[in-house]
């Protein structure tokens, strides 16, 4: 699976890795299982500790304290508390089921021929501050994280060899977190199976650490060589290592139970654990050695790294585990502080963690960022965190030494100061915490806040120049990226503004390269990986090397498409940032958002640049009327979305070649319809311009599609408001139809209330789209009601504005409203087109000529039956 988004995945491909990872995931659950039952099921104890030979009961560990009860390395086992040990069995048994005040009734003698029995009683202690202290947390929370972080990967990541490999080294961590609690916990006639499954899962991860190292995130780079015997080393080194544990765990699953099947191999192999021993220590080694080797000589940045992170992660989690485990080879001491071995368990948790991070994550942060991100967020949230424990604690304390030999009455004043404290300690940690954030994060939040901010000014800028520079300058200074470029045209895209590139780049995309048409389809920021051989840069068709070096000369790490009315006016390029840190979810939200409202502003400036070029070209040729009813014309719909169950059309006929009136179908997510109706005040060119900013105000706000429509008005009244002069204003309405639901949902701004005409047993109803709501533009702050109808089949919805209603004969009589609806009612049935037709021929015939004053438009919807 590629780390790009959009990659398609095939699931046959994949079938059998999902029922090989369902049968491990089966049996580590089953054996976690039965090491919870192991646990919860015995009191945590601590004693000398022993240990015998797996193919014989010869003692081959003694810690510091057995050996001064009187044990000694060499001695044969002949009895754990009166048991006989024929086999390894006996000494689990025993050792785990010790009970505190009895103790081990240890039965040894010595290797000479003449030697006497001799019986070592082992003290068995209640371990209060050891395994009580680290028993849930180590014993059983760390090893099912580590389960659960080995398939999370494995199952994200199905076809990648590293995630499979993680798995194998999580399994055998699992059962060095584990130890040998697990064995008898699903008790003795299961324990050669559990046996068997736990040495075998702590034998294999020396090997998948090694393997890890030498293919991620590629193999060595001499394996790769044609012809080279490097390509085999893995085989040559583990080979041996795979015989050897092959060898112990023979020995280990037939030793459990009787010595006698495995003891011919205790003259051949006597050193079998040491040999492990070195082995492991080798493949540990070699595993460093790949990591380091290869942070230094990889060519991809990305590759550097994860590798150098991955260096970092596994040198700071596993030194401290691997000193003490030489430790206890040189000294043979185990009775370690609790509080090192807390220290060490945790520290090696960020081992998997850093595993888990460089295979899964799209785009690895430097070690640097990671660091410096890692302890403002250690200082910002954890750290008061410890403080108020650490003051909390202190509290407790004082209050249970104050209240120790004091009467009632004082008693209550000190507990009455003690929850003071609480509420104080409290309080200022809180307010520590906003301190911090506020310090450590403010970068973030002022990111955040000027870009948000930038995506709504960005609305009312007018100027094509002045838009992209305000754009570029400011997301370069927010999120530090040295290299932005603007890119604008149609055929072919090129820089119309750069920053930090010492010239404009000399690089042209025409219309049909494959960048350009991937930024048409998706519409989304598109993320510029060259070494990533998954990445849409060599995925996609018709993307190829003349688009790569195109990008190449940008140095370009994000695309932001600039797009409005599903077309592509150009796009912004992002190069990398200053700390190298990639473009997060956070990043990409905000700079979409930007993107969005820039493209919309775009256009408006690009239609605003037009009107304004054509008015001053053709003014000489006096011509300004046509100019401005071209350019008009270009706002109203040139196209109609195909809306399922509904049928529609508008036509708009100005008085004096450009008016004032306005509508609109908008296409919106999820297949729903919007439709806009207006009316702005005055009249010529200072209404069409007014008009185009209604528009402009509208398509920035219904992109995002809200369903609260009375807000959408509110917003549109407010971008009106700041735009207009204080004379300026229009009526409007606008609904949105859902043809899922057939609900038309809308709110009306003091315009005429659209007629809907409902046939029912041969008559027609005619009623009126009512809802309160002041015109938009004439106040700052107007309150708007919502209301949703259900559209049936055969429903007509007629919206007009005032000039169809109010046009006067040579009598200076009105056609009005009555006319209206009966001409209506003589239109049912026919398309909106013809209704439209009809309502103007029947509105002409009334005025007879007369001059009219005002624009005529209508809109009309016939709702049909689901298709």
């Amino acid at each position: 699976m590629s780390r790009e988004a959009g990659t398609v995945w095939r699931a046959p491909r994949f079938v059998a890795r999902y029922i090989l990872l369902a049968l491990l995931f089966a049996v580590a659950v089953f054996y976690q299982i039965g090491t919870a039952r192991s646990l919860l099921g015995r009191v945590p104890v601590d004693y000398p500790v022993f240990a015998p030979s797996l193919t014989s009961p010869v003692l081959i560990f003694a810690d510091s304290r057995a050996l001064a009860a009187g044990l000694h390395k060499g001695d044969i086992l002949v009895a754990i508390n009166g048991r006989p040990c024929t086999g390894s069995i006996v000494y689990w048994e025993e050792t785990l089921n010790a009970v505190p005040g009895k103790p081990l009734a240890v039965t040894v003698k010595s290797p000479a021929p003449d030697a006497n029995e001799r019986t070592v009683l082992l003290p068995v202690n209640r371990s209060w501050m050891g395994e009580s202290t680290l028993l849930i947390p180590i014993l059983m929370v760390m090893p099912v994280f580590f389960l659960l972080l080995g398939f999370w990967v494995a199952l994200v990541r199905p076809g990648d060899r590293s995630a499979w490999l993680l798995l194998g080294l999580l399994l055998g961590f699992c059962q060095g977190f584990l130890g040998d609690y697990g064995l008898l916990g699903w008790g003795p006639d299961l324990a050669k199976f559990t046996a068997g499954y736990w040495n075998l899962a702590f034998l294999s991860w020396p090997a998948f650490m090694f393997l890890f190292g030498f293919y991620f995130p590629q193999p060595m780079p001499l394996s790769q060589r044609p012809g080279t015997v490097w390509r085999w080393l893995p085989a040559i080194v583990l080979a041996p290592y795979l015989l050897i544990a092959l060898i112990s765990e023979i020995v280990f699953v037939g030793g459990l139970t009787h010595y006698s099947t495995v003891q011919w191999l205790d003259s051949s192999l006597p050193h079998l654990h040491a040999i492990v021993t070195a082995y492991l220590y080798l493949l540990v080694t070699g595993f460093f050695s790949f990591i380091f080797t290869k942070s230094y000589r990889e060519i991809s940045p990305d590759s550097r790294r994860r590798l150098r992170l991955l260096a970092w992660g596994a040198t700071i989690a596993m030194t401290p585990a691997l000193l003490l485990a030489i430790s206890v080879l040189v000294t043979g001491r185990t009775d370690f502080p609790n509080w090192l071995a807390t220290i060490v368990s945790l520290l090696f948790v960020l081992f998997p963690l850093t595993l888990a991070y460089v295979i899964v994550v799209q785009r690895a942060m430097d070690v640097r960022v990671v660091l410096r991100q890692g302890v403002q967020y250690a200082l910002a949230k954890n750290g008061i965190i410890v403080l108020q424990i650490v003051a909390l604690s202190a509290v407790a304390s004082t209050f249970v030494a104050l209240t120790a030999h004091r009467d009632t009455p004082a008693k209550l004043t000190v507990i009455g100061l003690g929850l003071a404290a609480i509420f104080f300690v409290r309080r200022g940690g809180d307010r520590a915490r906003g301190w911090l954030d506020r310090r450590f994060f403010r970068e973030a939040y002022d990111a955040e806040q000027v870009l948000s901010e930038l995506s709504d000014s960005v609305r009312s800028m007018v100027e094509v120049r002045s838009l992209i520079e305000t754009v570029a300058g400011c997301i370069s200074r927010t999120l530090h990226i040295p290299q932005v470029a603007v890119l604008l045209g149609g055929g072919p895209y090129r820089p119309a503004y750069a920053l930090g590139y010492g010239e404009l780049p000399d690089v042209a995309f025409p219309s049909g390269a494959g960048t350009v048409k991937l930024l048409e389809q998706q519409k989304e920021p598109a993320r510029v990986y060259f070494d990533d051989p998954h990445s849409w840069l060599y995925r996609e068709p018709g993307v190829g090397g003349d688009d790569r070096s195109r990008l190449t000369q940008l140095n370009a790490e994000l695309l932001l498409p600039l797009s409005a009315r599903d077309k592509l006016l150009g796009f912004i390029s992002l190069g990398p940032k200053l700390s190298d840190e990639p473009y997060t979810r956070a990043d990409l939200r905000l700079l979409k958002s930007v993107a969005a409202q820039t493209g919309l502003a775009l256009e408006n400036a690009q239609l605003i640049s037009a009107i304004a070029d054509e008015v001053a070209q053709r003014e000489r040729l006096n011509s300004e009327v046509q100019i401005a009813r071209d350019v008009q014309e270009r706002l109203f719909p040139q196209t109609l979305p195909q809306i399922a169950g509904l049928e529609y059309a508008g036509a708009c006929r100005t008085a004096f070649g450009v008016g004032g009136d306005y509508y609109d179908f908008l296409a919106l997510p999820g297949g729903r319809l919007g439709i806009a109706i207006g009316d702005v005040s005055g009249k010529g060119i200072a209404a069409a311009l007014t008009m185009a900013s209604l528009q402009a105000s509208l398509r920035s706000e219904a992109t995002r599609a809200p369903d609260d429509l009375a807000a959408l008005m509110g917003n549109v009244n407010r971008l009106l408001h700041q735009a207009l002069a204080s004379n300026r204003y229009a009526t409007f309405f606008y609904g949105q139809y859902d043809p899922a639901s057939r609900q038309l949902t809308y709110v009306n701004a003091g315009h005429n209330p659209p007629l809907l005409l409902r046939p029912s047993n041969g008559r027609c109803q005619v009623s009126r789209l009512m809802a309160s709501g002041t015109v938009v533009g004439a106040l700052e702050d107007a309150a708007y009601e919502q209301v949703s109808l259900a559209l049936q089949p055969g429903d007509m919805l007629v919206a007009y504005t005032d000039g169809i209603s109010e046009a006067m004969n040579a009598n200076d009589e009105e056609w009005g409203e009555e006319r209206l609806t009966d001409s209506l009612r003589r239109c049912v049935g026919l398309p909106p087109a013809e209704i439209i037709s009809c309502i103007m021929q029947a509105a002409d015939a009334f005025v007879a000529g007369a001059k009219q004053n005002d624009d005529m438009t209508l809109v009309v919807l016939c709702a049909s039956a689901a298709p």
